[in-house]
């Protein structure tokens, strides 16, 4: 079914990749669901991410000069929350402005600083909202949001977000087709023939999420040098200010990369993928099948990337290993163990792939599409 051009959506948030990427997902949903892409508007900030993946797609934005808040009771603390208020009530003005001129049917927040002035826009201008949580633990404007939303979103069944629906996390739609079916040796063969990877040895790559992973830098560049581990072609997302500083130099066995666009080849191409865990990896990860060691950033507020490796771990569908057990050391005889027993990747690829299958029913953009429907 088509929808009337005259049906729009705003989807707002950002500064990171976690935030931005899931927006992104959405606004293909919807495009399957019938909208125009000149009808879908991101608001986004622009202090993040936000700009160079959105130049990239079909959809408009607005980029709002908003930060995030800092919970210190330090004099810079106060003097940088006092600033962010500032331009908080600036964003939220030009907010209401954008929504005054392409009247959307439907605000959707993907959480983050970033969407806190549009949905406060959305609230005084009586416009229907949709909050879509993903991370395992709701971040604190997720939270807020959820009290005075149309519609909230899940995508755990254990979210303490009660009153959400279950409706799996935002997929990109590469990705989302590619899960469709489980992955076999032709599509990663393919894959590796499209990075430039060896088509026979193990691959383990490595991400540390858009900024990059200084923890998990080092660590394999201690792997990728261990002469029992020399068979391992090793695929590298490094992070751009990483690479910039020349962290590391090529060899006949590794790969590095700040950033990669071809992310579904870089899941098919791999045997193992050793990663933060972000909500938005943790959704990939479980909707493709891929076979994963999760190191959670501890730095994440309340501790909701540990909270999101264990929905997967629990169940058997990832090796979870904390920052502080993250060593070279123990990291190698996880890897050696793994390429021991091929049957416990079989098993972890299996249990993460039928994790994924709530994320593969792609009902997210349906519900969006009803609340956009039902709002004249």
């Amino acid at each position: 079914m088509t929808f009337s051009r005259a049906k729009r959506v705003v989807i707002c948030g950002g500064g990171t990749s976690g935030h931005v990427l899931p927006g992104v997902a959405i606004a293909e949903m919807l495009e399957d669901e019938g909208f125009d892409s000149s009808n879908i508007h991101f608001i986004g900030t622009q202090r993040g991410i936000d700009e160079n993946i959105l130049s990239e797609t079909n959809f408009p934005y607005t980029l709002l000069n908003v930060i995030g808040a800092k919970h210190q009771l330090t004099p810079r603390a106060v003097l940088h929350n006092v600033r962010m208020l500032l331009l908080m009530r600036k964003a939220t003005r030009e907010s209401c402005a954008v929504m005054r001129e392409l009247l959307p049917n439907v605000v959707v927040s993907v959480g983050g600083y970033g969407s806190l002035a549009p949905m406060q826009a959305a609230k005084k201008l009586g416009i229907p909202t949709v909050v879509v949580s993903y991370d395992s633990q709701p971040g604190l404007a997720t939270k807020r949001q959820a009290r005075h939303a149309s519609v909230v979103t899940k995508s755990h069944a254990h979210s303490p977000l009660s009153t959400a629906v279950l409706v799996g996390a935002p997929i990109r739609r590469h990705i989302l087709r590619a899960g469709q079916n489980e992955m076999n040796s032709s599509v990663k063969e393919a894959a590796r023939l499209v990075l430039g990877i060896p088509l026979h040895q193990f691959v383990v790559v490595v991400m540390g999420g858009s900024l990059g992973s200084a923890l998990l830098n080092d660590v394999t560049a201690q792997l990728r040098t261990d002469e029992q581990l020399s068979s391992i072609f090793w695929f590298h997302i490094a992070g751009s200010r990483y690479v910039e500083q020349g962290m590391q130099a090529a060899s006949p066995n590794y790969i590095q990369v700040g950033y990669e666009t071809r992310i579904k080849e870089v899941y098919q191409a791999a045997d193992l993928v050793i990663s933060r865990s972000g909500a938005s990896t943790i959704g990939e990860i479980a909707t493709l099948g891929v076979a994963s060691i999760l190191v959670p950033w501890a730095g994440a507020a309340d501790n909701h990337q540990e909270q999101n490796a264990r929905m997967l771990s629990d169940v058997g569908a990832a090796v979870l290993m904390t920052e502080e057990h993250f060593t070279a050391q123990k990291s190698k005889e996880v890897i050696s163990d793994l390429m021991l027993h091929p049957e416990k990747l079989a098993d972890l690829r299996k249990s993460a792939y039928l994790a994924g299958e709530v994320n593969r029913r792609a009902e997210l953009g349906s519900l969006i599409a009803t609340v956009a429907r039902a709002s004249e």
